[in-house]
């Protein structure tokens, strides 16, 4: 099976697109997920982000229709990195890939 791609959109601050990244990146191996992370800055890129199989925005800037994938708003994993709901809504999206 393929590995599981995750693309983090953000805004202006690629600062805060890269650090929820690599906190993600680090979840992900801690628990055992194999997956890809992009990230994609939607103030200075012009359309779609990179093909993914999960779209993590940190502002409101894509929907599943336009993507093509689940889209999940992560703006509460600026403020607590392992923010319960948001961590279960990406858990349940990797799980779901895997099991298929």
């Amino acid at each position: 099976m393929s590995t599981f791609k995750v693309c983090v959109v953000g805004g202006h601050c690629s600062n805060r697109v890269m650090i929820v990244a690599e906190q993600l990146t680090e979840f992900f191996e801690k628990n055992g997920i194999a997956c890809q992370i992009f990230t994609y800055l939607a103030a200075s890129e012009y359309g779609f982000p990179p093909r993914s199989n999960l779209i993590l925005q940190l502002l409101p800037a894509f929907t599943e229709e336009d993507s093509g994938c689940p889209v999940i708003n992560i703006k509460p994993l600026i403020g607590d990195p392992a923010h319960p709901t948001t961590i279960e809504k990406i858990l349940k999206h990797a799980q779901a890939y895997y099991a298929a």
